[in-house]
C-alpha cells in the first residue's frame, strides 16, 4: 500500500503513476549508511555528495528538476531549509534512524503537496504502533573507506505498544566519521593542511500515539545534530572550515474514521534550524576569519476531509505554512572586517491554500467499465508576496487486463521563489539595485506522462514510463552591466566601473524528457533480479522578452550559469548539469533460507558540471565540463542467526574505481561496511 500517490492509501497495482515503495526490510538489507544511498538506487533520481566524504553536501536532482524543485517529507510534513538560499534541504543530514518505508512520487505533484513538488515528492513515513509489548531494535556499524579513513555508527529504537492501542517509541543514531580528504587538490600550497575530514553526528527523538479503527493520533519529536570539516569549495581543500548544524523536529497527526465512508485528517509541524559556518584560516598564519550563521523557521498545519463510497473518493483540504529565515555574517581579511545582520527585516513568507482531489471509477457508470479509473485535481495558491496561483491534475488509468495497466499524467506545478531570493539586501553602491526581488514570480511547470506496467507474476513486473516537464519562470541569478557601453567593451577599462550589481529573475525555461524503466522478477525460487534505467535529455531556454527591466533599469543582463547576455538574444544550452544518465541492476541470491548475497551494478553517464570560467563575459560566469562516466560494483551478504540476530557485510566500490561525482571533489574508493542487527 502507498499514501503519497494519491493522499489515501491504495494497492501499488492500482496506481496510475510513476512511484516507488522502499520497505524497512529493503533498507536493512541495503546495508546503506544515509537515506541518500538508498534512494539513488532508484530510477529518476541522481544525488550528488552521495559517493563522497561524509558530510558533505547532498543536492538531490529528480527527473533533471532542480534541487529545489522536488519535496521531501517526514510523515506527510514538508522538510526545507529556508536558511539556505534557494530553501532546498542537504539531503544529507536526514539518517535512517526510526524509519518504516520511504515512499516516491515522481513527476509534478503540486496538486496534492504545494509548492517544490515539480520533480517529485519523497515521504519518509516513521515508525508507529507495532506489536503489542516491548519492541526493541539496535543496530551496530563498523567501516573503512580508504588509507586512515573509518565509520562507527550506533542505533537503537524502543517501542511499547499497549493493547489498547497507545504506543510509545524513542530512537537515537550515534555516527562518528573519519573521512576522506574531500577535494582534489591540485595546488601545493604549502599553508593549507589536506587531511582526510570528519564529521560526528547525533539523532534522538520520539514519538507517542494512539491507534484503533476509528482514531490515528501521534506527536513526535526529532533532533539532528551534525559537525563536519568541509571545504573552501572545487579543487580548494581547507582544514580551518566547520559546518554545525541544528535542527529541531516536532510533527503531530490525527485521523478520525466515522465510518468507512468518512474521516477527517489534520496534521502538521514546526521546525528550526541553525547552521554555523565557520573557517579560522588564522590558526595557519593566512590572516583570515569568517563566521556565518543561518536560522530557519517552518510552520506547517493541512486539515483535509475525505468521502469514500463505491466508484469514487472526494478529498477537500486547506493548508497554511509559514517561513522565516535570518542570517549574521563576520569576516576579517588582512585587517579589513565586514558584517551584515538581517535579523532586523523580519523575513517571512506565509502561504494559503486550498485543494480538492476527486478518484473516479468506471463503475459508477458500467459494471463493465470497472477498469477504467480517473483521478482529477486542483489547488489553489495565495501567498503574501506573488499573486494567487492555481495547478491542476488529470490522470486517467485503465486495466487493459488483469496484468497490463496503462496510464498517463497531465499535471503543473509550482515552486515559491526564497526568501533570500525576495529579500536578499546586498545593495551595488553605484545602481542602488539589491539583490533580491520583491517582484519574482513562483516557478510553474506543465508534465506529460505515459507509462504502462505489465505484471507478470507476485514477484515479477516492468514498468516503463515516458515524460516531458516544461518549466516556465525559472529563477536565475543575472549579473548587470552599464547599458551604457556596448557589450564588447564591458570590462576592457581597468579604471572603468562596468558592474552594476547581481539579482535574481524570473528569466528562463528549462525543459526536461525522460524514458524511465523499472523491472524486478524471480529467476528462480532462489535468483532475484532488479534493475532500473533512466534516460533524461533536457534544455535550459533564457528568455529575451522576460527580463524585468525596471528591476534591472535597463542594464545589460548577463545569465550567471553560461554567461550569456539575455538582453540581447534568447540563450539556448542544451544539456543539464549533474543530471546523467543512469542504471541499476542488482542480482539476489538465496543459497539458504537466511541467507543472501546480493550483487549490484551502478553506471553513471558522462554528464556535464559547472566551473567558473573567467573567459566568459567581462568577469567570467559559470561555465561547463565534462564528467567521465563511471561504473562501480558493490556486493552484500546477509545471514539471518535466529528469529532476533542478523549480520551484514557490505563492499562498496569492490573494484576501488577512481572517479567524481562533481568536478573538483573526491569520491570514496572501496569501502567495508561490517553490521549486526538485533530485534525483539
Amino acid at each position: 500500500m502507498i499514501v503519497s500517490a494519491t493522499r489515501t492509501p491504495k494497492k501499488l497495482d492500482d496506481i496510475g503513476r510513476s512511484v516507488s515503495l522502499i520497505s524497512k526490510e529493503d533498507i536493512k538489507n541495503s546495508g546503506a549508511n544515509s537515506v541518500a544511498e538508498v534512494l539513488s538506487q532508484y530510477e529518476g533520481i541522481y544525488i550528488t555528495g552521495t559517493q563522497q566524504t561524509f558530510g558533505a553536501n547532498q543536492s538531490m536532482f529528480m527527473r533533471g528538476s532542480n534541487s529545489n524543485q522536488s519535496v521531501v517529507m517526514i510523515d506527510g510534513v514538508p522538510v526545507s531549509d529556508p536558511s539556505t538560499p534557494n530553501a532546498a534541504i542537504d539531503l544529507s543530514e536526514l539518517s535512517l534512524s526510526d524509519i518504516d518505508h520511504i515512499e516516491i512520487v515522481r513527476g509534478s505533484h503540486s496538486t496534492q503537496y504545494g509548492s517544490s513538488a515539480i520533480g517529485g515528492v519523497v515521504n519518509i513515513i516513521t515508525s508507529g504502533k507495532q506489536k503489542e509489548g516491548m519492541n526493541i531494535s539496535a543496530s551496530g556499524t563498523a567501516g573503512s573507506f580508504g588509507k586512515e579513513t573509518s565509520l562507527m555508527s550506533e542505533k537503537i529504537g524502543l517501542n511499547y505498544t499497549c493493547k489498547d492501542g497507545f504506543y510509545a517509541s524513542m530512537n537515537m543514531l550515534n555516527m562518528n566519521v573519519n573521512g576522506i580528504n574531500g577535494t582534489i587538490d591540485t595546488t601545493a600550497n604549502a599553508n593549507v593542511s589536506k587531511n582526510n575530514k570528519s564529521m560526528d553526528r547525533f539523532d534522538y527523538g520520539g514519538k507517542v500515539g494512539f491507534q484503533n479503527n476509528r482514531w490515528d493520533m501521534h506527536v513526535g519529536y526529532k533532533k539532528v545534530n551534525t559537525n563536519a570539516n568541509i571545504d573552501k569549495g572545487a579543487f580548494q581543500p581547507d582544514n580551518a572550515r566547520t559546518l554545525d548544524f541544528t535542527r529541531d523536529m516536532v510533527s503531530y497527526g490525527a485521523t478520525w474514521k466515522y465510518d468507512s465512508t468518512f474521516s477527517v485528517s489534520f496534521n502538521g509541524g514546526y521546525s528550526s534550524m541553525t547552521r554555523k559556518d565557520i573557517d579560522d584560516s588564522s590558526a595557519y598564519s593566512l590572516h583570515q576569519y569568517s563566521k556565518g550563521v543561518y536560522t530557519g523557521k517552518t510552520y506547517t498545519d493541512e486539515l483535509q476531509f475525505q468521502f469514500k463510497e463505491k466508484g469514487y473518493s472526494f478529498i477537500f483540504g486547506g493548508s497554511n505554512s509559514e517561513q522565516f529565515m535570518s542570517s549574521q555574517n563576520y569576516s576579517y581579511y588582512y585587517g579589513s572586517i565586514s558584517s551584515s545582520n538581517l535579523d532586523s527585516l523580519n523575513l517571512a513568507s506565509r502561504t494559503n491554500s486550498m485543494f480538492l482531489l476527486l478518484d473516479l471509477n468506471g463503475e459508477l457508470v458500467s459494471e463493465k467499465a470497472k477498469a477504467f479509473s480517473l483521478v482529477l485535481g486542483g489547488r489553489m495558491i495565495k501567498n503574501n508576496t506573488f499573486n494567487t496561483g492555481y495547478t491542476y491534475q488529470v490522470n486517467p488509468m485503465v486495466k487493459v487486463s488483469a496484468t497490463t495497466t496503462l496510464y498517463a499524467n497531465f499535471s503543473s506545478g509550482y515552486n515559491a521563489p526564497s526568501l533570500y531570493e525576495l529579500h536578499a539586501p546586498d545593495k551595488d553602491p553605484t545602481s542602488q539595485i539589491t539583490m533580491g526581488n520583491i517582484n519574482l514570480r513562483p516557478e510553474i511547470s506543465e508534465t506529460n506522462e505515459f507509462g504502462v506496467y505489465q505484471k507478470i507474476s507476485d514477484k515479477t513486473g516492468v514498468r516503463i514510463g515516458y515524460f516531458s516537464t516544461l518549466t516556465s519562470d525559472v529563477i536565475e541569478f543575472v549579473n548587470l552591466w552599464d547599458k551604457n557601453i556596448a557589450i564588447s567593451d564591458l570590462g576592457t577599462n581597468p579604471i572603468r566601473n562596468d558592474f552594476r550589481g547581481d539579482t535574481y529573475m524570473n528569466l528562463g525555461r528549462l525543459l526536461t524528457r525522460g524514458i524511465e524503466l523499472d523491472v524486478h522478477g524471480a529467476l528462480s525460487k532462489q535468483l532475484l533480479l532488479a534493475g532500473n534505467f533512466s534516460y533524461l535529455k533536457g534544455t535550459q531556454m533564457g528568455s529575451y522578452e522576460a527580463i524585468d527591466t525596471v528591476k534591472s533599469k535597463g542594464n545589460h543582463v548577463q545569465m550567471m550559469n553560461g554567461g550569456g547576455f539575455v538582453d540581447v538574444a534568447d540563450v539556448n544550452v542544451k544539456g543539464l548539469a549533474r543530471r546523467p544518465i543512469m542504471a541499476n541492476i542488482s542480482l539476489t541470491y538465496y543459497p539458504a533460507k537466511k541467507i543472501f548475497c546480493k550483487a549490484i551494478l551502478k553506471y553513471v553517464s558522462k554528464r556535464n558540471d559547472v566551473f567558473y570560467d573567467y573567459s566568459l563575459g567581462p568577469y567570467g560566469a559559470l561555465g561547463t565540463t565534462s564528467v567521465a562516466a563511471y561504473a562501480l560494483i558493490d556486493f552484500i551478504g546477509g545471514v539471518k542467526f535466529d528469529e532476533h540476530t542478523s549480520a551484514l557485510v557490505r563492499v562498496e566500490n569492490v573494484f576501488d574505481v577512481s572517479y567524481s561525482e562533481i568536478i573538483g571533489y573526491a569520491a570514496r574508493g572501496r569501502g567495508i561496511y561490517f553490521t549486526i542487527n538485533y530485534t525483539f
